[in-house]
């Protein structure tokens, strides 16, 4: 399989992927080669399957794309798209400002 995708975990639990990207509230992990016992643990202490990469050429530059994706969407920033960021929305900034 040469392909990204984001699945939930009982579709995962029958594939084997490389990199498997969790997120949780303010917190991102990165599981590779994950077993069916650590996905299923994570599951039921509520994490949320973001992406999962499977084994091909490009693993490691998804797995980087994905990795910001989650990490821009944690910090509600903008999601990046082609190595750029998306500009924030008015609330957005509203937010950043008041940090």
């Amino acid at each position: 399989m040469n392909k990204e995708s984001n699945n939930n975990f009982a579709d995962v639990l029958a594939m084997n992927v490389r990199y498997a990207v969790l997120t949780k509230n303010s917190r991102i992990e990165v599981l590779v080669k994950p077993s069916p016992k650590q996905l299923r643990k994570r599951g039921k202490k509520g994490w949320h399957l973001f992406r999962t990469i499977d084994s091909n050429s490009e693993a490691a530059h998804l797995l980087e794309e994905s990795f910001r994706s989650a990490l821009a969407e944690i910090e509600g920033i903008g999601s990046y798209t082609n190595g750029k960021r998306k500009k924030a929305t008015r609330s957005e900034r509203k937010i950043l400002a008041s940090r």
